[in-house]
């Protein structure tokens, strides 16, 4: 396995919140296998509300669920 492929493979697992709120917005994050162990879910607390994300390992999916006030 050559270095390249080990770092694509430790990217996989990386998420960059900075893509998913604006700087500063994220309070608190928590990330767990809560339904599947297939579907990670990423849930963001963010200054109004909390966005919900889940990334399907089996997919390679990465999907926006819900924005709750």
């Amino acid at each position: 396995m050559s270095l390249n492929q080990g770092i694509d493979q430790q990217r996989k697992d990386c998420f960059y919140l900075e893509t998913l709120a604006l700087p500063g917005q994220i309070n608190s994050i928590v990330i767990g296998r809560f339904f599947n162990k297939n579907v990670e879910t990423i849930i963001l607390a963010k200054s109004t509300f909390l966005s919900i994300f889940n990334n399907n390992e089996t997919e390679d999916s990465f999907d926006f669920i819900d924005h709750i006030n």
